[in-house]
């Protein structure tokens, strides 16, 4: 359902675009502002990087115990040879050499045994290392957002790694809602809003100094990054831990 907000900006968009058309150079054209976010599953990450620690100590393990086994074949090998030698030479070592022999195979069937092991761990922390990359990405879906301050709501059907999302130019405080795998999240952000005339003699507001308010919001954690210490609309980006 298209909301009455969507034809306005719709409207305002071709406004501008029919502007464009009678200047020389366009390139100036201002956008509205937005702050980008991405979000990302904490608790999955969490989930993740403890199983990739607990099969990484334990692939370091095997590798460990694939060491020695290697050691010890190597030990019963030069004493089959020893045997052998000394057999040939008319010595009466058949018991030895057959007990030697079995070792050998039993070695074996463990060196055998625990590369299985190594495989089965380099194969697990391969596929959580790629699922860690998706969840650090923020590549998710978030089904709706709400501009609380106009009571205004965009349906959402792409999965991206960050969202454009308008800020108030009418207030100095945005408020605004997030709708991710059926949980509800809200951020309250408080910027300065000024008007200010571009070189053409365009009026627009300009939104800086963006941050969050203490305590409003229900993300897990939230780090900003500004690209300067302005921290201005269309630079901005917030990345919600949730």
């Amino acid at each position: 359902m298209i909301k009455t907000a969507h034809i306005i900006v719709l409207l305002i968009t071709l406004v501008m675009l029919s502007h464009c058309d009678e200047c020389d150079d366009c390139d100036g054209l201002i956008t509205e502002p937005t702050a980008s976010f991405a979000f990302i599953d904490a608790d999955s990450l969490l989930w993740v990087e403890n199983n990739l620690e607990l099969l990484t100590d334990s692939l370091l393990y095997t590798d460990s115990v694939s060491d020695q086994l290697s050691l010890i074949l190597d030990y019963l090998e030069d004493s089959l040879t020893i045997l052998t030698d000394s057999i040939g030479n008319g010595g009466l070592l058949e018991a030895e050499q057959n007990l030697i022999t079995d070792q050998i195979v039993w070695v074996d069937s463990l060196i055998f045994i625990n590369e299985e092991y190594d495989a089965y761990y380099t194969t697990e922390i391969d596929t959580l290392n790629i699922i860690k990359t998706a969840l650090v990405s923020g590549n998710v879906l978030v089904d709706t957002v709400f501009n609380l301050f106009n009571n205004q709501y965009q349906v959402l059907e792409d999965i991206a790694t960050r969202y454009e999302i308008p800020l108030n130019y009418n207030d100095p405080l945005s408020s605004l809602g997030f709708s991710i795998a059926g949980h509800l999240y809200f951020i309250n952000l408080h910027h300065t809003n000024e008007w200010v005339i571009d070189v053409r003699g365009n009026a627009r507001v300009s939104i800086s100094q963006i941050d969050t308010v203490t305590s409003a919001h229900n993300f897990s954690n939230i780090i900003i990054q500004c690209e300067n210490s302005s921290c201005k609309a269309n630079e901005i980006v917030f990345t919600c831990y949730y």
